[in-house]
């Protein structure tokens, strides 16, 4: 099946499929969207918000491309919230939002990158990968509390591409923009140049305090 409904979560991040998204869901609106999706096994889609809030904003206008999530795990409190636990499973793009629902519900397509001669695309992601483990470990000599494991990173290059755009800490806009990539090669050769200039400044700084931090 080509077109799809789904229900939509506008918010204020950009998330890449194969990552997980910790959520707190309060608002009536999306307690509703979160027991349609237990109910009918349906995934709804996260996506960046363009113009508008992300809470209380029946008119939020969220970008087209956004990242189609399965829920995972489900806490509910003794108040009604619910925590969920979820997992970006692949790329969408909203052909059409409907708003005759209290949350907001897309009409979209699955949106797969487009296809690529393995040779080069690995060669690109070749060259990004040991840049993501520098990184990484540049990270955990500027901290004590930064730990991560070198297997746990990606040589496939879309795996690794996803990896690498959700760590790099970079603008919203900059992310969206990696999420669009229509190929590949084009977000990995990016995101190269992105991990050396990185790299740099993280070694400016002195050892600090850099918070908990997990690659997981």
């Amino acid at each position: 099946m080509r077109y799809m409904e789904i229900p939509l979560f506008p918010l204020n991040t950009v998330l890449f499929p194969g990552w997980p998204m910790p959520l707190h869901i309060f608002e009536p609106r999306y307690l509703e969207m979160v027991r349609y999706c237990v109910d009918a096994k349906s995934p709804f889609g996260i996506l960046l918000i363009r113009q508008g809030q992300a809470e209380g904003d029946e008119a939020v206008i969220p970008h087209d491309v956004g990242c189609m999530v399965t829920i995972t795990q489900m806490e509910q409190l003794e108040d009604g919230r619910l925590l969920i636990m979820t997992i970006g499973q692949e790329r969408f793009r909203v052909l059409a939002l409907k708003r005759n629902r209290p949350y907001l519900v897309g009409e979209v397509e699955r949106l797969p990158y487009l296809p690529e001669k393995s040779g080069p695309l690995q060669a690109a992601a070749n060259d990004l990968h040991p840049l993501v483990l520098n990184y990484l470990t540049t990270l955990t000599t500027l901290a004590d509390n930064i730990e991560f494991d070198p297997t746990q990173v990606p040589t496939e290059p879309e795996a690794l591409n996803h990896m690498a755009a959700s760590l790099l800490q970079v603008s919203l806009e900059t992310k969206q923009s990696l999420l669009e990539a229509k190929k590949v090669s084009n977000a990995l050769n990016f995101l190269t140049n992105q991990y050396r200039r990185e790299i740099d400044l993280l070694k400016q700084f002195p050892r600090q305090d850099m918070g908990n931090f997990s690659v997981n």
